[in-house]
């Protein structure tokens, strides 16, 4: 098979080397036999089909007839924003700016709290108290007690397990 992953890597720590430059590959290419160059060429365009490298870096020129007479022109091999946080192993900006923040106002997440609440089987009494409790809470009340029952999922992490996979079958 022509994908290496290996070669991948190699090529793309060159290409980070020079970031956000170009890296010239025409040098070493065009020294090597003809199956290791379209190797280089084959894996070159597999970066750039999954958007690591700019759309530009290589170029597939189809030929007529057979896959054979099909060539591989290089341009700007040059590392795209996404190739360059996949080679900082840490994600790079897009890890940060692909988090998902969920954001509730105070009265939903009361509201969805005072349904807990109901669904217990506390007598009336005390889910009427607990309820008024909750509903004379700051927003900033509720936020720590947010950040407190989220604790306590992490805490009780094999029943939240359970739960989550019950909710997903």
């Amino acid at each position: 098979m022509l994908l290496d992953r290996v070669l991948q890597l190699e090529l793309m720590e060159k290409m980070a080397s020079t970031y956000p430059l170009a890296y010239d590959f025409s040098h070493e290419v065009y020294q090597l036999e003809d199956e290791s160059r379209k190797k280089v060429f084959a894996n070159l365009y597999y970066l750039q089909s999954h958007e690591l490298l700019e759309p530009k870096s290589i170029f597939l020129q189809l030929g007529f007839g057979a896959i054979q007479n099909s060539t591989f022109t290089l341009g700007y091999t040059r590392l795209t924003q996404k190739g360059a946080d996949f080679m900082a192993n840490d994600g790079g900006l897009s890890a940060i700016f692909g988090v998902v923040t969920i954001k509730f106002e105070a009265d939903q997440f009361k509201t969805i709290l005072e349904s807990k609440i109901m669904a217990t089987d506390l007598p009336p009494a005390d889910k009427r108290k607990l309820i008024d409790g909750l509903r004379s809470l700051s927003g900033e009340s509720i936020k720590h007690l947010t950040t407190k029952i989220v604790d306590l999922g992490w805490d009780n992490l094999g029943t939240l397990i359970r739960i989550i996979q019950s909710s997903l079958a």
